[in-house]
């Protein structure tokens, strides 16, 4: 595997440079002419790399479940391959002309007497290359080779567009020369165009001839003495004026001198989306992600022609109309390139920034709008095909530092080339786009399925049709059916608001329309649906049965391709009302003919053939009849109609997702709803701009706008226990709800039925007997049921009742989103600008909350100035929320413009108030301005899973390494570790925790990561004990920017941590703030060398967090980050001498284990458990408790004259005695919970057992109190 690095831009480039680096030099250095398209012709030779295998290696990862992991692989193997390949191409001074797909184009423009030699240079880098990465050898077992075409002559350069977007292409014979070259090439061969093979030194090569006048394949060269070719190669230098001249950069491009027209030029050739970014100064490794595509490949084939302009002219006419449709539709031309028999024009809807909710459809539609365009407007066209698939892709940079491009990667975008093969001159589309595209399916017919190459299993293909309207009439059903086991939750209020309209319709015989705003998910379907139920129940809500006895409801469904159709939901409507809608055609006409007659005059009846598709016989008073007056008659006659009918029965039109209501619908109902005593119930999405009728009709005063508002907390939980089919619900799984849907039920349905498809969930009998267990792995869920949420259990006796936890090895925080739920928060991401939507991104890798100095240490290059000023955004539109209710940012800005006098002050003399250019205003705490957390459910958790593996390690290294400075007791607390001592007694050593265990991420060649792959570590014993006093790690590590935010970051919390309440006196003790950095630090701070793998800093981190848990009384919280630790080290075996950990850890760090669970254990009221794992711990300390009555009357005399026969003095070896003192205190704490348990137990055995418990308690304390004489200072840890 290629081990280059990634594309990773230096910061302190110029713009023109990074803009250099994705573009060719044949762009980069021409001179621009006037007129588009522009034809240009050179001398050159062209290199072809074709990467086989790639396609099959993806075709390996379509088939796994875990798509975003394995096109993290995928983009990972190809990167690195490329980008080896791309550096090898640029030092043989070769121009990067595009990388397209698994195909590497490169160039070498010379003059036509110069061709020979280049020839020769350029077979010379095609035999390096075949040997140094001819074959790349995966873990999946594909292995990736190459192969390789060479073609020589002349070379068409053609530049389509406009001023706005523009678009290099090469094409001409020599460019079919290289692609037939690249054809017959087998892998690890290198074949020659037979036009190149005239023109190079013949005698220098090994061939062997395959095809007389096509190609030949090249063995070797010639070459005795391999100074020879450096001779050559000097020589050509002279050819390529744009070859490197520095040793430590491989293109002249980047190196160029800031030149505004240059820059303008270049901006032309890449993306609208890319440019934001690069102008936003993003570096290039946070703009690659991995999301969900709609990717579009039209296959253009036009018939020969000799005149080359005329050639250019049609292509820069498709490649207008192709990027001005997928423009107005939301997506964007990519590339365009030439591909066998014709031309390729890749489009891609969803990049970063430009997702749109109803992709799909646009894409399908922009399609059909292209391939009806290509036939009718372009005179030479021979075929034209389109294929649309939709998928999980990578879209990023591909390539090597001085060279890359932006593309995507990923199975779907290889299937679009072996769709156009199978389905020529079609518009194609694979089952996902079919069914994302929500379009009616009499829009689509189903493809016979055919076999396509590397493709193990194909699945079903779709033509789409176009936009037709069928003969046949809209969704009678609902969207969703009422759940009879699950009631309607917090709904009460809606549900009144249509009870009233009821009676109000009844009494005052007035026609009334209540309408349900809500977003997404919010349960508008689920209220229709029970208000369907509701609405037919005889005597419903105050209604006597005698007074109505049935109450007919009309239910319709809407769509967004309804909007489109005038006059479509009353046609719908009124078929259900005639009950026509479920008739079968040939007895239509017959059954509509009853339900008019005696209402409308049979004459009439004419006036329906187009709304229903009948035939009854034109009469001659309708023939007089204009288009108005018909329209006018039938909206009289529906009048006529509806009247009679709510005289004998009442009525209710239902109408969901009501904003997709055509303008005429809209106007007859609100004529309706004036002149009718008829009930409307309706719902409505806010994000959608209604037309001038619908807002009309919300104006009436019979009209009522009902709001729907999300689920309170308490109502959401009770909806996953229904979902869950339980009866109970852990913390841990309560918080993952909470923060995921922010009281959607849509939201809390899916993720729960998601975690049931998963397998993550585990699921105990809450009824059998409760047994006391022996064994820490099989802690049974009823020890815990009283910090869990739990419902009422049902009524029946019968029924089983259970109670559900998360798997040990689960990480909640890691779970990725289903691809619905990630859609959804995709499209709000990308509604906010690129500066935004980079925040957003950095702070989801920090967490839920999260605090603006770590948010600023990982923007690069952000200034205060800037940070508030986007934070503030993103407050104003709810995004983001101040952790507090009360942390409100005021109208004024919080922070202003300070003096002078601070502003002049040196860094070296800067005082905390002055940290930086902005002061805070006279009485706003820090607490007011600093934590902050996401304010929208689901967006954190999708921008996290944007993030490529690589980049993720890195940022997650980056906040790991920031709070572990901060994992200790709070100020108040006199600082220290939370497991007293655990820093001293680790045995672990820079040198074996430290960068040793981080040689996988080298690999990565991030930039982040280089930078702190050393910062990561264990704390030292060198490290300061004392919170407030604790010093910075040193300048020699970080760079001074990383300096500087920390050591604000530590004054800013130490200032927090030791804030006290001025009234008080100041020897009042300090209110502990150890919540907070539970909270804000440990729990993170584990969160984040979980992701990154580091398990050994993980279980220090854990056991630090459960201690700090009890310390704080949450048992279940410490029970957590103790399951957590166990999953670590892995199922112990069944043999004692078989005991591996997974995770290397010290007798300490196991004694504490034990005593921790021990503690959990009591706690728990699980007694025998708690005995065995505290004699287990203090056996791990070297000191042991007896089983036995004779056991204790040994140990009681040997304990009483323990200090006699022990009088030694303490070591003067700071480092042993700090390790002692560790040991000690632990065994302190496991005495005092052993003589706790004993105590529990009123015999007079477990009264001795409890004596001497006390007594092993009390020597140890005169140990430790001699030991703490040689380090002081570190006396108060053990308080």
């Amino acid at each position: 595997m290629a081990t280059g690095e990634r594309v990773v831009a230096p910061p302190l480039w110029p713009v023109e440079a990074r803009l250099a680096a994705l573009l060719p030099d044949l762009l980069v250095f021409r001179k621009p002419r006037g007129s588009e398209p522009e034809l240009a012709t050179a001398q050159g030779v062209l290199l072809g790399v074709h990467v086989t295998g790639f396609t099959a290696l993806m075709d390996r990862f379509s088939l796994s479940c875990k798509s975003e992991h394995d096109m993290d692989k995928l983009a990972h193997i190809f990167s690195y391959y490329i980008s080896d390949i791309v550096e090898h191409v640029l030092c043989f001074g070769g121009d990067i002309l595009n990388i397209t797909g698994n195909v590497l184009l490169a160039l070498w423009t010379v003059e036509q007497n110069q061709l020979s030699d280049i020839i020769t240079l350029v077979a010379k880098c095609s035999l390096e290359i075949q040997e140094k990465f001819g074959i790349c050898h995966t873990r999946e077992g594909q292995d990736l080779q190459l192969k390789i075409g060479l073609s020589a002559g002349r070379i068409s350069q053609v530049i389509v567009g406009d001023e706005q977007r523009q678009y290099l292409l090469v094409i001409g014979r020599d460019v079919d020369g290289v692609q037939l070259a690249q054809r017959l090439a087998q892998a690890n061969e290198i074949v020659l165009s037979w036009n190149c093979w005239k023109l190079c030194e013949q005698y220098m090569f090994e061939v062997e001839i395959m095809r007389e006048d096509e190609a030949v394949k090249l063995r070797d060269m010639r070459i005795s003495d391999p100074f020879d070719f450096d001779e050559h190669f000097d020589k050509c230098l002279d050819y390529l004026p744009h070859y490197r001249t520095s040793a430590d950069i491989l293109r002249t491009a980047l190196e160029l001198d800031p030149d505004s027209a240059l820059e303008q030029t270049l901006r032309k050739h890449i993306m609208k989306s890319l440019l934001k970014k690069i102008d936003e100064g993003q570096p290039m490794e946070y703009i690659s992600e991995f999301r969900t595509v709609t990717t579009v490949l039209v296959s253009l084939e036009l018939r020969k022609t000799e005149w080359m302009l005329h050639l250019c002219h049609l292509i820069q006419e498709a490649a207008l109309y192709i990027s001005t449709v997928i423009e107005k539709g939301g997506g964007q031309l990519s590339r365009i390139f030439m591909f066998e028999k014709g031309y390729m024009f890749l489009c891609v809807f969803g990049l970063p920034g430009d997702k749109k909710p109803d992709e799909c459809a646009h894409a399908l539609e922009s399609s059909f709008s292209i391939f009806s365009f290509c036939w009718e407007n372009l005179a030479e066209t021979k075929l034209v095909s389109i294929s649309i698939t939709n998928g999980p892709v990578f879209c990023g940079m591909v390539g090597a530092v001085a060279r890359h491009e932006y593309t995507v990667i990923g199975p779907k975008v290889s299937l679009l080339a072996r769709m156009i093969t199978a389905y020529p001159g079609l518009v194609s589309c694979d089952e996902v786009t079919y069914l994302r595209s929500m379009l009616p399916a009499y829009n689509f017919k189903k493809l016979p399925e055919k076999m396509m190459k590397n493709i193990s299993n194909p699945e079903k293909m779709y033509e789409y049709l176009g936009h037709r309207r069928c003969i046949m009439f809209g969704k009678r059903h609902l969207a969703r059916e009422r759940n009879q086991n699950h009631p309607l939750l917090d709904r009460e209020k809606e549900l009144e608001a249509f009870q009233m309209a009821q009676q109000r319709c009844l009494h005052l015989k007035k026609g009334q329309a209540v309408l349900y705003e809500g977003g997404k998910g919010y349960g508008k379907s689920q209220l229709l649906a029970e208000i369907n139920f509701l609405a037919q129940k005889e005597g419903y809500r105050g209604l006597p049965v005698t007074t109505v006895t049935f109450i007919r409801v009309l239910p319709l469904k809407l769509k967004e391709a309804d909007s489109k159709q005038r006059f479509y939901a009353i046609q719908t409507l009124m078929a259900i009302f005639f009950e026509i809608d479920t008739c079968p055609a040939c007895y239509r006409q017959e059954c509509l003919f009853k339900q008019l007659h005696g209402m409308v005059e049979e004459p009439l009846h004419c006036l329906f053939n187009d709304l229903f598709f009948v035939k009854f016989p034109l009469s001659f008073r309708v023939s007089r009849m204009d288009d108005l007056a018909r329209q006018k008659k039938v909206k009289a006659c529906f009048f006529q109609v509806l009247q009679k009918a709510v005289r004998e029965t009442p009525l209710i039109f239902l109408i969901d997702e009501a904003q997709y209501m055509d303008a005429a619908s809209w106007e007859f109902l609100g004529t309706l709803l004036s002149s009718v005593p008829i009930i409307m119930v309706m719902t409505l999405t806010p994000t959608f701009a209604l037309c001038g009728w619908a807002q009309h009709f919300l104006q009436s005063p019979q009209a009522i706008l009902v709001p729907i508002l999300k689920l309170a907390e308490t109502s959401l939980l009770r909806m996953a226990c229904w979902e869950l089919g339980v009866v109970s619900i852990p913390q841990e799984l309560q918080i993952y709800l909470l923060r995921r849907c922010f009281g959607n039920p849509l939201y809390c349905e899916v993720l729960c039925q998601d975690l049931l498809s998963k397998n993550i969930l585990l699921f105990h009998d809450l009824q059998k007997e409760e047994v006391e267990t022996s064994k820490w792995e099989t802690l049974s869920a009823n020890a815990m049921k009283s910090t869990m949420y739990s419902i009422s259990p049902a009524s029946s006796e019968d029924q089983d009742l259970y109670v559900c936890t998360v798997k040990d090895d689960v990480n909640l925080d890691t779970v990725l989103l289903p691809p619905l739920l990630k859609e959804i928060a995709v499209n709000q991401l990308d509604q906010l600008n690129p500066e935004e939507q980079l925040l957003v991104k950095c702070a989801a890798v920090i967490g839920h909350s999260f605090h603006i100095d770590l948010l600023q240490h990982l923007l690069p290059g952000w200034s205060e100035n800037k940070l508030l000023q986007v934070l503030r955004a993103l407050v104003d539109i709810h995004v983001l929320c101040w952790c507090s209710k009360s942390q409100e940012l005021p109208a004024e800005p919080i922070l202003v413009p300070s003096s002078i006098e601070i502003i002049e002050q040196t860094k070296e003399k800067r005082k905390p108030v002055a940290a930086s250019p902005l002061r805070l205003p006279e009485g706003l705490s820090l607490l007011q301005t600093e934590d902050l957390e996401f304010g929208v459910p689901l967006l954190r958790e999708a921008a996290w899973e944007l993030w490529p593996k690589a980049q993720q390690v890195a940022l997650h290294l980056e906040c790991a390494c920031f709070l572990q400075d901060l994992a200790c007791r709070c100020g108040s607390c006199q600082g220290g570790d939370f497991v007293p001592f655990h820093r001293f007694a680790i045995c672990s050593t820079k040198s074996s925790i430290g960068t040793s265990r981080f040689c996988s991420y080298r690999d990565t060649g991030s930039i982040l990561t280089r930078v702190i792959i050393d910062k990561l570590q264990l704390p030292s014993p060198q490290d300061s004990f004392q919170f407030q006093t604790k010093s910075p790690r040193s300048q020699e590590t970080f760079t001074n920017e990383h300096y500087r935010t920390e050591e604000e970051f530590l004054d800013q919390v130490n200032r927090r941590l030791a804030q006290t309440n001025p009234e008080k006196d100041m020897l009042t003790t300090k209110p502990c703030h150890c919540d907070e950095v539970l909270k804000l630090v440990l729990s993170p701070l584990t969160q984040h060398c979980l992701v990154i793998g580091e398990t050994t800093c993980a279980f220090y981190y854990l056991l630090e967090a459960a201690a700090a848990s009890l310390d704080l009384s949450d048992n279940y919280m410490a029970f957590f980050y103790l399951r957590k630790a166990s999953s670590l080290l892995g199922r112990p075996s069944a043999f004692s001498y078989l005991k591996k950990h997974k995770v290397k850890i010290c007798q300490f760090e196991e004694a504490t284990f034990c005593r921790l669970r021990s503690e959990v254990c009591f706690n728990m009221g699980q007694i025998t458990l708690a005995k065995k794992l505290a004699r287990q711990a203090l056996r791990l300390l070297k000191r042991s408790f007896p089983w036995t009555w004779f056991g204790v009357i040994f140990q009681t005399f040997l304990e009483k004259y323990w200090r006699s026969c022990s009088q030694s003095q303490p070591l003067n070896n700071t480092s042993e005695n700090k390790k002692k003192l560790a040991v000690l205190q632990q065994r302190v704490h496991c005495l005092s919970l052993l003589w706790q348990l004993y105590n529990l137990e009123a015999t007079a055995s477990s009264r001795r057992f409890a004596c001497l418990a006390t007594l092993m308690q009390k020597n140890s304390a005169k140990e430790f109190a001699s030991e703490a004489q040689v380090c002081p200072g570190l006396a108060v840890e053990s308080v």
